[in-house]
This record gives C-alpha cells, sequence and structure tokens, in this order.
C-alpha cells in the first residue's frame, strides 16, 4: 500500500462518494466484525453441538461434525489458499487505474483455476455418493454439499482482506455456519436419509448467500469489478501459487480429519464425540486469533519488505495482538476446563480433562501461525508448503503411534510434537530468507 500521503492524494482525485467508500476499515473495527462473524456462524455450530452433548446424542453428532468439517476443506480446497494469496497482491497493490485493472485480471485468473478446482471436486464427490462406502446420510449430504464447492469458486475474500475489509468476508463466512447449526436443529429427530439432505442443502444455501454478499459489499464499497482476460501465463500463475497453498493449508487440514478418522476407528463413538467437540472449541478459539492475524496482514507484508532491526522483533511487532491474543485465550480455555471439572455429575465432565489439556495447543499454534504468515507475507509459498507437509506427517504418525497407549491424549502429544517441529522448521527457513535478503513484497519469490 502506498504511504499516507500518496493515498491521500489518489483518493483526492476520485469522486467524493468513491473516496469515502474506498476507505479501509481501521484494525478495531475489523477485529470487531470478525468476531462477531464468529459468534454468529461457529458460535452457532457450538451452541448446536452443546445441545447434542447435553442430550447424549453421540451418534448424530459424530456423524453431523465428521461430514461438516470434510464440507468445510471442500471449501479451503477451492478457494486454494487465495485468501492470502489475493490478499497480499491487493494490500501491495497501489491504488491507481492500471493497478486495479492488473489486481482484477489476477483475480479473474485465479477464480478460473478454483472453477477447475471445484468441478474436479463435485466429480469426485458424486463418484464418493454412489459408492458402497456411503451409507444414507453421507449420501445425501454428499450430493447436495457439492453445489458449495462451485459457488466457493467465485469468493472475493481475498479482495476484502486485503483492502482492508476482511470484517467484512467474516460476517459473510459465517453464513455456512449459521445455517447448517440451524438445519441441524431441525434434521435431528429425521431419518439419516433426510438429515443429510437436510444438512447438505442448509450448508450449500449458507455458501451461495456468503458468495452473493461478497460481491453486493464489494460494490457498495465502489470496489465495481472490472473485466479481464484469462490467460495461459496467468492461470500458470494462479495454479503455482494455489498449488503452493494448498500445500501450506491442506496438510494441516487432512491432519485434523484423520484424527477424527483414526479415533472414530479405535476409539467408539462417544469417545469421538467428545474429541470433535473440544477439536471444535480450540479450532474455534485457533480461529479467532487467525482472524486478528488477517487484520495485521497488510501491516505485515508492508514491514518484511523493509525490515528494520531483527527479523523476528519485525515478526512480532507486526503481530502483536496476535501473541496476546493467543495467550489470553490459552488462559481462558484452560480456565473453562478447569471450571466444567468442578461439575462432574454433568454430561460436560467428561469434556473437562480434554479441554484443559488441549488449552495447551493453543499458544503452541500462536508462534507458529506467527513465522509461518510471516513467511506466506514474503510469498515464500512453496517452502511454507514443504514445512507443512513434513511437520503435519511427523505429527500424524505420533499419534497413531501413541494411540494404544494413551488413547485420545495421543492425539495431544501428536499435535504438540508437530506444532514444534514446524515451528523449528519455519523458523530456520525465514533465518535464511534473511540472509538471502527478504524478496520484495508484491513480486514473485
Amino acid at each position: 500500500m502506498p504511504n499516507s500521503g500518496m493515498h491521500d492524494r489518489l483518493l483526492s482525485t476520485m469522486p467524493e462518494h468513491e473516496s469515502s467508500a474506498r476507505r479501509p476499515f481501521s484494525t478495531i473495527a475489523n477485529i470487531g466484525l470478525l468476531l462477531g462473524g464468529f459468534g454468529f456462524g461457529q458460535g452457532s455450530i457450538f451452541v448446536a453441538q452443546t445441545w447434542l452433548v447435553a442430550a447424549g446424542d453421540y451418534h448424530f453428532l459424530a456423524a453431523f461434525g465428521t461430514h461438516f468439517l470434510f464440507a468445510v476443506l471442500g471449501t479451503f480446497l477451492v478457494d486454494a489458499g487465495s485468501i492470502t494469496t489475493l490478499a497480499r497482491h491487493a494490500a501491495a497493490s497501489p491504488r491507481d487505474p492500471a493497478s486495479q485493472q492488473r489486481l482484477w485480471q489476477l483475480f479473474w485468473n485465479t477464480a478460473t483455476f478454483r472453477l477447475a478446482t471445484a468441478v474436479i471436486l463435485i466429480v469426485a464427490t458424486i463418484v464418493y455418493a454412489f459408492s458402497p462406502m456411503a451409507d444414507g446420510f453421507s449420501r445425501s449430504y454428499a450430493l447436495l454439499v457439492a453445489p458449495a464447492f462451485l459457488f466457493f469458486a467465485g469468493n472475493a475474500a481475498g479482495l476484502l482482506d486485503g483492502l482492508k475489509f476482511s470484517g467484512i468476508s467474516g460476517i459473510c463466512g459465517a453464513l455456512p455456519y449459521a445455517s447448517s447449526a440451524f438445519a441441524l436443529v431441525l434434521a435431528r429427530h429425521q431419518s439419516p436419509e433426510v438429515a443429510g439432505a437436510i444438512l447438505g442443502t442448509a450448508f450449500s444455501a449458507g455458501s451461495l448467500l456468503a458468495i452473493a454478499a461478497h460481491w453486493i459489499v464489494l460494490a457498495k464499497l465502489g470496489w465495481q469489478p472490472r473485466r479481464g482476460t484469462v490467460t495461459v501465463r496467468g492461470l500458470l500463475v494462479a495454479a503455482r501459487e494455489g498449488g503452493a497453498m494448498l500445500g501450506v493449508m491442506l496438510p494441516g487440514q487432512l491432519y485434523g480429519r484423520a484424527q477424527m478418522l483414526l479415533s472414530a476407528a479405535y476409539l467408539g463413538a462417544e469417545t469421538t464425540a467428545l474429541f470433535i467437540y473440544v477439536k471444535q472449541i480450540v479450532s474455534g478459539v485457533i480461529q479467532v486469533i487467525a482472524f486478528v492475524q488477517r487484520v495485521e496482514f497488510p501491516t505485515l507484508v508492508r514491514r518484511l519488505s523493509t525490515p528494520h532491526g531483527g527479523l523476528f522483533r519485525t515478526i512480532v511487532s507486526a503481530q502483536k495482538l496476535v501473541a496476546a491474543a493467543g495467550i489470553l485465550a490459552t488462559l481462558i480455555v484452560l480456565a473453562a476446563g478447569l471450571a466444567v471439572a468442578s461439575w462432574p455429575e454433568s454430561r460436560f465432565g467428561a469434556v473437562a480433562p480434554l479441554l484443559s489439556a488441549f488449552s495447551s495447543t493453543i499458544l503452541a499454534m500462536t508462534a507458529l501461525l506467527l513465522v509461518a504468515q510471516s513467511l506466506a507475507a514474503t510469498g515464500a509459498y512453496e517452502g511454507l508448503a514443504i514445512d507443512n507437509i513434513v511437520f503435519n506427517a511427523m505429527g500424524l504418525a505420533a499419534g497413531f503411534l501413541f494411540l494404544s497407549r494413551f488413547g485420545v491424549f495421543a492425539f495431544l502429544a501428536g499435535d504438540l510434537f508437530s506444532i514444534t517441529s514446524g515451528f523449528l522448521l519455519m523458523a530456520l527457513r525465514l533465518g535464511r530468507l534473511r540472509q538471502a535478503d527478504l524478496p520484495a513484497v508484491g513480486q514473485q519469490p
């Protein structure tokens, strides 16, 4: 982003209504909106799942939780990390008309790549739905959740984030969660086939509303879409960045899903349901921290382009809110686990030891996020992808090896081992980048 003086001069050449519309939200406003979206979306899911735990309906909770997480995984696959790559380009792009046109050109190439990914994923989902592996619930859910992947190919969350409107994308992103939570209440007493159909439809409908909201908001803010020609070179760049970011994001997503499958196979439905419930809490808290990080990302991109002082001092100073949020969140979740432990006669008593133990992963993940986002800010997607694949594979192997001895707590050991390994790998890579001079922001690494 240009310096404030240049930014003001550019705005002064625009119509008055357009100037005010394009003025980015403050950090506090974005964080507030992201937290509001989280409370509306993931908060709704948490309330619905808490209701199922209180009712002791572990089988339905396990079925829904597993399928919902794979649906969310599908949207991650389609987005292919463009919420970060587009945000990086938008944050680094000047606000002159020529740069804006290049940004839209980049967007349409990225959207075309996402569309191809969505088509492949939809075909795979349909094949699974009609395979012998799918039961009635799975078949209905898979067929009716598939349209959501097509909708997500057109999402503009990365543009909103890079233009410092991440709070808006957070509110929009809550819609598939909120619609699924509402449908969960409706579907509980239905047959498996009908329940799967209701929940799959709800996720797709929420996704369609979310993507439509992206474009309505962009238009209201004065960012009218511009035409762009999809080129082979542009697609190759989008595929390269998207493939690298999938390497960054996919291992962690698969890691969590693999834990769920291992728990279901070896530990039973009740333990799996409780594990999913606790993991949802921990993951939700980490997502709140990631929201704060999204707000600070444009600042991190700028500071890493011309770092002053030590590299790690620059990283922490640009993400102070992230570090503070991680420490505070860890203490809150630990306190909640200890508080629930004093209520052993309830069904939530079984949640207490898991929640208290897994609170430690929040602080560990915060440290990992600080260095991972810094690598992303420099454009070092390929190196970040390699590190993610390595440390997630190590963590999953450790969890599996300890499963017979420690039960569900083997996953905690795997998490901590994985996160520690990842932090060390990424810290070393950042150090090497510093010695070789960080690549200029806005350029390909």
